[in-house]
C-alpha cells in the first residue's frame, strides 16, 4: 500500500519540469479541439483527461512552492517578529494609523480655515480627537505583557474608553449636521467603490482581530481593537452618506437612512465606550481586593 501511494504521489505531483511543459501541451491540444470542433469525440474526451490531470500537477506544484515560499518570508525577522509579537504588531499598526489620520485631520483643518467651512472644522475635530486617543495609546502601550502591569493596562483601558465617549460626542456632533444639512462625502468617478472595498475591509479586519486578540486577555490590545474598530464604523457610516449622495434617492429616504445609520454608529461606539469602563472598573476592583 506504501509502494502504491508513493507511485501515485509521483504521478499527481510530478513537480514543475513536467507540470508546465503539460500544461502548455494540455492547452495547446484543448485549443486544437475546440478550434476543428471535435468536441464529443474519443480525441476530445482524452485531451479533457489529459487537461484535468495537468490542472491537477500545476495546483499541486503552486502550492507546494506557495508552502516552501512562505516559510522563508516567515524566515525574515521583521516578518517573524510581525507573526510572533501581538504587542509590536499592534503598535505598528497605531502607528501607521496615526500618522495617516494626522494628515487627514491637517487636511480637514486647513480646509476650514482657508474655505471657512463649518464642515471641514467638524471632520478637522473629529479626527484630531482620534489622533489623540491613537498618540495616547501609542505612548502608553507597553512593549509586551508585563509581570504585575496588569492593573497599568486596566487604567489604559478606561482612560480609553472616556476618550472614546468624547469622540463619540464629536461624531454625534458631525452626525446632526450630515442629517440636517444633508451634506456627506463626494468620491469622484468610480473611486466610491474603491472606498466601499477599503471601508468593508477595515470592519471585516477590525471585527477579526476583535476576536483574535481576546485570546491575549489583555486590556490595553482590546483598547487598540476598540478604537480600530470605531474608526472601522465611521468608515462605513461615512461611505453610506457617500453612495446617497452619488445614487440619489428621494430626500425623506436619504434623511431616514443616514439618521438611521448615525444613530446606530454612535449608540455603538458609545456602548463601547461604556463597556470598556465598566469592565476596567471590575477589573481594577478585583486587583485590589486580590492584594488585600
Amino acid at each position: 500500500m506504501r509502494r502504491f501511494w508513493e507511485a501515485a504521489k509521483k504521478w499527481l505531483f510530478p513537480g514543475w519540469k513536467v507540470a508546465l511543459p503539460l500544461a502548455v501541451l494540455a492547452a495547446a491540444a484543448l485549443l486544437l479541439v475546440l478550434a476543428r470542433g471535435l468536441d464529443g469525440t474519443p480525441a476530445a474526451y482524452a485531451v479533457y483527461l489529459l487537461s484535468a490531470y495537468a490542472l491537477t500537477a500545476v495546483t499541486a506544484a503552486a502550492v507546494r512552492g506557495g508552502r516552501a515560499a512562505w516559510r522563508r518570508i516567515c524566515a525574515v525577522p521583521l516578518v517573524a517578529r510581525w507573526r510572533e509579537d501581538a504587542y509590536w504588531r499592534v503598535r505598528m499598526g497605531l502607528a501607521l494609523s496615526f500618522l495617516i489620520n494626522l494628515c487627514y485631520a491637517g487636511l480637514r483643518v486647513a480646509g476650514a480655515v482657508v474655505y471657512a467651512s463649518v464642515w471641514d472644522g467638524a471632520l478637522g475635530c473629529y479626527y484630531v480627537l482620534l489622533c489623540a486617543v491613537r498618540l495616547y495609546l501609542l505612548r502608553r502601550m507597553p512593549a509586551a505583557s508585563e509581570p504585575g502591569g496588569r492593573e497599568k493596562e486596566l487604567r489604559m483601558l478606561r482612560r480609553t474608553g472616556w476618550l472614546l465617549m468624547g469622540l463619540d460626542a464629536a461624531l454625534a456632533a458631525i452626525a446632526v449636521q450630515i442629517v440636517r444639512d444633508g451634506q456627506g462625502y463626494d468620491y469622484p468617478g468610480t473611486m466610491i467603490y474603491a472606498a466601499a472595498a477599503y471601508s468593508f475591509y477595515c470592519l471585516a479586519l477590525a471585527t477579526v482581530n476583535a476576536v483574535r486578540y481576546r485570546r491575549f486577555h489583555s486590556p490595553v490590545l482590546s483598547a487598540a481593537k476598540a478604537v480600530s474598530m470605531t474608526t472601522a464604523l465611521v468608515s462605513i457610516f461615512s461611505l453610506e452618506t457617500a453612495m446617497l449622495t452619488q445614487f440619489g434617492g428621494s430626500a425623506p429616504f436619504r434623511f431616514r437612512m443616514t439618521a438611521a445609520t448615525a444613530a446606530v454608529v454612535c449608540a455603538a461606539v458609545m456602548a463601547m465606550a461604556v463597556g470598556m469602563v465598566r469592565a476596567a472598573g471590575r477589573g481594577l476592583k478585583a486587583e485590589k481586593e486580590e492584594t488585600t
